[in-house]
């Protein structure tokens, strides 16, 4: 085990009332949407000092990534700043070799929930919906993915694990027992993403889509509470983002 700091098993502080439960996910909730907004306002802060006029397809994401980034950091910082807590709160530590082992194994795990959800689905005749991304990729600039590959590692995976993990997920463990902040943070963190699946897919499809960023973001929640580190749980975020977008590229360009 890593750390252990998050801690793994029940409390023994008195049970939260149902007030306080749900005063706990609706901040939660606000930190999730101020995220979203955060990003919203960072890429049109980028667009207007650049000129929107002079941004291609590769350009605008590049400023999309880089805007997940910094959005998701203005919100930690408000949130730790009205908070009072210091640079200590943030739990970006260097993994030991038991750390590394928990990001091959969370990666691959990853991975395999994916194909097999997506499989359940194919076999109960549910689509599911395609990201925004690659809705772009597929309408002739696969390029774009070869972008986010780094990326994943570099914003994307750290960014989003920041945000609701470190932030939100660590937060509702002041209320509710550390295995229902895992599923808590979980659900807000996969009803952050229907503004990327939502675009051009069936109410079906962005649902059962959600259902399995929210099986996907147990997992990650899971690592994070068991050791404590957000850089594992980023990492593995990072490595099954990156490896996703390179197989989009190859299926795309008719290479796999």
């Amino acid at each position: 085990m890593e750390d252990g700091t998050a801690g793994v098993g029940g409390d023994s502080r008195p049970r939260a009332s149902l007030g306080q439960m749900v005063r706990a996910v609706f901040i939660g909730s606000v930190l999730g949407l101020s995220g979203l907004l955060a990003i919203s306002l960072w890429a049109t802060a980028f667009v207007l000092v650049l000129g929107p006029n002079t941004l291609g397809p590769m350009e605008e994401l590049a400023l999309s990534t880089l805007s997940l980034g910094f959005g998701t950091g203005t919100v930690a910082a408000l949130f730790m700043a009205g908070r009072g807590y210091g640079s200590s709160y943030l739990d970006f530590k260097l993994p030991n070799v038991s750390g590394f082992v928990y990001v091959i194994v969370g990666t691959i795990a990853l991975l395999v929930l994916q194909i097999v959800a997506g499989f359940v689905m194919m076999q109960l005749g549910i689509n599911t919906a395609d990201h925004s991304i690659q809705q772009q990729a597929s309408q002739g600039n696969p390029e774009i993915l070869l972008l986010l590959i780094p990326a994943a590692w570099l914003i994307i995976g750290p960014g989003e694990e920041l945000l609701y993990r470190n932030i939100i997920q660590k937060s509702l463990y002041d209320t509710f027992s550390k295995r229902g902040a895992v599923v808590v943070a979980s659900a807000i963190f996969a009803l952050a993403h229907i503004p990327a699946y939502a675009m051009g897919a069936t109410l079906m499809g962005t649902a059962s889509t959600l259902v399995i960023i929210f099986l996907l973001s147990l997992l990650l929640g899971v690592t994070y509470l068991k050791t404590g580190n957000v850089t594992i749980s980023a990492l593995i975020h990072g490595s099954y983002d990156a490896i996703l977008f390179g197989l989009m590229y190859l299926q795309i360009t008719g290479q796999f």
